[in-house]
């Protein structure tokens, strides 16, 4: 009884020393799973394949080193401005030169020669409404069409009120332009009315 005590002590102490002994292999080969399955540089794997070292590197490769060049904007700015000068809204020359009954008008006045080239004196106007008003204040005011012009379209262009005010300080530079304004409106609206009127 003694012996068989003593046998199975000792079985029981072998079988604990192998379960243990499985225990701690098992957790080594766990450990051994965890580094298998996620290695200590797979931080740096994933970052290697999800975003390159140099931030912003990939959508740089689709973008040239001139920007400005690829949309070409400074190009297609005058492009696109050419065309609207050569295409788009008339020039007020051209815009004269198209109203004939509007030029016939501004030949009866005075300030200009018989042989004046009209669209030549409006070419530096901004608008046609702006070189009717200014021959109304030269004829109104009888100042020549030259100092006229060159104040209004000149280096330092100013308004006709203040063109008036240099040129004839005695007037009521507001009201002039002003009377100016309004005749250049009829003039230009009647010429379109006859001019409408003719083509129908």
């Amino acid at each position: 009884m003694t012996r068989f005590g003593s046998s199975l002590t000792g079985f029981i102490g072998a079988a604990a020393l192998v379960i243990a002994g499985s225990t701690v292999d098992l957790h080594a080969q766990r450990g051994a799973g965890v580094g298998h399955g996620r290695p200590a540089t797979a931080g740096t794997q994933a970052q290697g394949r999800g975003r390159p070292a140099t931030p912003g590197a990939q959508g740089q490769t689709h973008r040239p080193e001139n920007p400005g060049h690829t949309e070409h904007q400074p190009d297609t700015d005058k492009s696109a401005k050419g065309a609207a000068g050569a295409t788009g809204k008339l020039t007020v020359s051209d815009q004269l030169a198209r109203n004939t009954n509007l030029m016939s008008r501004l030949k009866t006045l005075s300030i200009f020669p018989a042989d004046a080239d009209l669209t030549k004196e409006a070419a530096q106007f901004r608008n046609l409404g702006q070189f009717v008003a200014a021959a109304h204040v030269s004829q109104n005011l009888e100042i020549p069409w030259a100092d006229m012009k060159a104040k209004v379209t000149g280096e330092h262009p100013v308004s006709l009120g203040k063109a008036i005010e240099q040129m004839k300080p005695q007037a009521d530079a507001k009201t002039e332009a002003s009377k100016a304004e309004k005749e250049a409106d009829a003039d230009i609206k009647n010429s379109n009315k006859t001019k409408n009127s003719t083509a129908s």
